[in-house]
C-alpha cells in the first residue's frame, strides 16, 4: 500500500466531493480488494462485489474517520461485510470452478497452466480452512497485509492475529498434504 498520509489526504479530498482523490484512491486499494473478494467467492461475482465494496465506500465516506482505523480495513470491512452479505441470502455452496485463470496472465502456456494448478490448488485448499483462517491467510500471504492491518481488519488484537497465522498456516500444511502437495 502507499504511504498512509497519501492516501489519508486523498480520502479527505474524496470526502470534500473530489472524485479524482477517489479514483486515486480506487486505484490504490482495488487490486488488493479483488484479490480478496477472488478468494472467497465464485469468479463470476468477483467484480460485480469489487464493485459494490468502491460504491458503498463512496456513498458512506462521509462516515468515515482516521481513528484508529485505516482506510484500507475499512475496504476490507466493506468487502468482507458483502461477503456475508452474499452468503447469507444464498445458501447454497457451489462447487468450485475447474476453469480458473487469471485473464491478464502472460501468453506462455506454461506459465498460465502452472498458474491455474496453483490457483487450483490454493483456493480447495483454503476452502477447507475455517472463514478465520482462510481470512488470515488471503489477508496476510496474498495481499500482504501486516499483522496490525489484519487486527483492524478482523477486529482483534495482533498477538491474537499471530497466533491465528500459525495455526492457519499449520492447517493449510495438513489440508495440502492430504492433497498429495508436499509442503
Amino acid at each position: 500500500m502507499s504511504d498512509k498520509i497519501n492516501i489519508e489526504k486523498l480520502v479527505k479530498k474524496a470526502q470534500g466531493g473530489d472524485t479524482d482523490a477517489f479514483a486515486l484512491v480506487y486505484d490504490e486499494y482495488f487490486e488488493h480488494v479483488y484479490r480478496y473478494i477472488y478468494y472467497r467467492v465464485e469468479k463470476s461475482e468477483v467484480e460485480d462485489i469489487a464493485a459494490q465494496v468502491f460504491m458503498r465506500a463512496w456513498d458512506n465516506l462521509g462516515r468515515f474517520k482516521f481513528q484508529g482505523v485505516s482506510f484500507g480495513a475499512w475496504l476490507f470491512k466493506i468487502a468482507h461485510n458483502l461477503i456475508v452479505d452474499k452468503y447469507r441470502t444464498h445458501r447454497s455452496i457451489a462447487e468450485i470452478p475447474v476453469d480458473l485463470a487469471d485473464e491478464r496472465e502472460s501468453s506462455d502456456p506454461r506459465y498460465i497452466t502452472r498458474g491455474k494448478m496453483d490457483q487450483l490448488v490454493l483456493k480447495k485448499a483454503l476452502n477447507e480452512l475455517t472463514d478465520t483462517y482462510r481470512q488470515v491467510v488471503i489477508l496476510k500471504f496474498i495481499n500482504g497485509f501486516s499483522n496490525q492491518e489484519i487486527a483492524e481488519i478482523l477486529k482483534r488484537r495482533e498477538g491474537n492475529v499471530r497466533i491465528l497465522q500459525f495455526r492457519a498456516l499449520r492447517e493449510l500444511k495438513g489440508v495440502l498434504q492430504k492433497m498429495g502437495y508436499e509442503w
